[in-house]
């Protein structure tokens, strides 16, 4: 693809459109993020799924979280793209540099959040310049889906209550978000190139009566809790409604929806219930369905560290296939829950590498391999990371490598009051990555779906006041990146009641051994020791007996769960 070609029509269709310069975001039509619908990728090279861009006639700004920085430095034309971090550089901050007062910023209704249109309207009445809504894609258009949707076994009329009894008399709820959509109407679909089998979907949802559904998919069967229809009747349907006021999340809503509502009438007003809490609180089968799922996938992840630690040559792609080859061999695996991030070496330090896009590079020596990868099985979805070392590893490494674990070792082991903030929970997962003179720029974890998003609520992360409650099964997964290379841990753990009443422990769901060669013991306290001997002891039991003896996972196992 010839990134800086479409760059030029881009900009050649600013003169079209009556504007001096333009916002390209990764949202698409229905405010979440795929690649098919990335105006960035298509004019950029960047494949992240993470950022904004303002490109005027002379300039074009790309602003990424601090996970992207190196990866969109590498895969865009430095002569041309200006690369900043975000939120330091938000979308505002953005204008206020390429827009001068007086002169007018185009914005995709598509491709903006309703929250940050209407932010983005404040700055342009602080700094002066005129902003533009546009009915259409100015790169390229989404392509139609001829992918089909199904409906998964839930008890949706009990979810349908559940949100409408947040609801004031005449009140009509809009859910954008996937995840809440694909919790509350079990919708699914086969899974797209990002591996998400959660559809494209809208939803609105009456005080009273049955909700609708709207989608770029066909329905595969009826159901009787909710009708449905395509989305490019969502007017239509809307205009023989009662006048109401609709409900929204304006942080998760593009700005096309409710700008066809008060365009028709409806008043719209924020919502007070993050729904995305809805599905983070798993029931009874869900949590046994995960439990199930992640000692799956942790025998195959397993095997997986095993032939990457001791093949005599192989690739970042090969073991990624290795993995999906022994995913394949239970009958209720559905794909990847995402791209596996399979990097060897110095491509360890791009936090989303991806070999498929950003070269396969061989593993044929000594040096570090980091694997995050997870599956969906038809009831539950993982998501784990492990790092290991083929080789003799310095130091240093080990240093580093044993920082990030006691960081593991000690969220694992936390206790704390129930609700507490997920911002406070982060905050003790970076305690020993701050003391060694680190920080990720990233989140520390997040919910995990059952058979849906593998990111869901709650996000475990500094500017994250959601409520941590039981029955929750979030990840945790601190790192430390450098220039030559990058470590990260990730286990699964479910939240529960602790004995002392009105406090919440963590279980850990996923058994993969942390490499042993890489611990310096001398760094562990007491406590620490005991609790990864009791770890790598129960992970031991487990798998032992389904390993032959001259299987090399054997030997491995054997060797990583050794006592400290």
């Amino acid at each position: 693809m010839d990134y800086n070609e479409n760059l030029k029509k881009l900009r050649d269709e600013l003169d079209t459109v009556g504007a001096d310069a333009v916002l390209v975001a990764m949202n698409n039509f229905f405010g979440n993020f795929d690649t098919e619908y990335s105006g960035i990728a298509t004019i950029s090279g960047f494949t992240g799924s993470n950022g904004r861009a303002i490109v005027s006639k002379d300039r074009a700004i790309l602003s990424v979280d601090g996970r992207y920085i190196k990866q969109a430095s590498e895969q865009t034309d430095n002569a041309i793209w200006e690369i900043n971090m975000y939120p330091e550089f938000d979308t505002n901050a953005l204008a206020k540099e390429l827009v001068k007062p007086g002169q007018t910023l185009a914005v995709g209704a598509f491709s903006i959040t309703y929250k940050s249109y209407l932010s983005l309207l404040d700055a342009s009445e602080k700094f002066g310049f005129k902003v533009k809504i546009l009915s259409k894609f100015l790169i390229s258009r989404p392509k139609e889906s001829l992918k089909t949707m199904y409906l998964i076994d839930t008890n949706r009329q009990e979810k349908i209550s559940r949100i409408q009894n947040t609801l004031s008399k005449g009140e009509i709820a809009l859910l954008t978000d996937s995840a809440v959509i694909g919790w509350a109407f079990g919708v699914r679909c086969e899974p797209n190139a990002e591996k998400c089998v959660l559809p494209n979907c809208v939803a609105i949802v009456p005080y009273l009566g049955k909700p609708i559904v709207f989608s770029d998919l066909m329905l595969k069967g009826t159901c009787n809790e909710f009708e449905f229809y395509s989305i490019s009747e969502f007017e239509d349907i809307i205009r023989q409604l009662p006048k109401s006021e609709f409900v929204l999340d304006y942080s998760r809503t593009s700005l096309y929806f409710p700008e066809i509502l008060q365009r028709n009438g409806f008043a719209v007003k924020a919502s007070t219930t993050n729904y995305g809490t809805f599905e983070a609180i798993k029931d009874d089968s869900e949590i046994q369905n995960m439990k199930i799922a992640c000692e799956k996938a942790s025998l195959a992840f397993m095997k997986t560290l095993a032939f990457a630690e001791n093949a005599t040559s192989t690739s970042e792609i090969e073991v990624a296939d290795f993995f999906e080859n022994e995913l394949k061999k239970y009958d209720d695996f559905v794909s990847l829950s995402f791209n596996s991030i399979s990097a060897f070496g110095k491509n360890t330090s791009i936090v989303h590498y991806n070999p498929i896009t950003q070269g396969n590079t061989k593993i044929d020596k000594d040096g570090l391999f980091l694997f995050d990868a997870g599956a969906h099985f038809k009831t539950a979805t993982t998501d784990m990371t492990r790092t290991i070392y083929r080789g003799i590893p310095d130091s240093g490494i080990k240093k580093v490598y044993t920082s990030i674990l006691k960081s593991i070792v000690l969220f694992s082991s936390a206790r704390f009051p129930d609700k507490s903030m997920a911002c406070s929970l982060d905050a003790i997962a970076r305690l020993f990555v701050w003391k060694e003179g680190y920080d990720y720029h990233f989140g520390t974890g997040h919910g995990v779906g059952s058979f849906a998003n593998v990111h869901e609520h709650p996000r475990i992360a500094p500017s994250s006041n959601e409520e941590i409650t039981k029955n929750m099964v979030i990840t945790v997964e601190p790192g430390i990146y450098r220039e030559d290379f990058g470590i990260r841990l990730e286990n699964m753990l479910l939240t529960q009641t602790a004995e002392k009443h009105g406090f919440i422990e963590f279980e850990t769901l996923n058994f993969i051994p942390f490499s042993c060669k890489l611990i310096d013991v001398e760094m562990l306290s007491n406590v620490e020791r005991n609790w990864l001997n009791e770890y790598h002891q129960k992970i031991f039991d487990k798998f032992a007996n389904c390993l032959s003896e001259d299987d090399v996972t054997l030997n491995w196992l054997k060797e990583n769960t050794r006592t400290l």
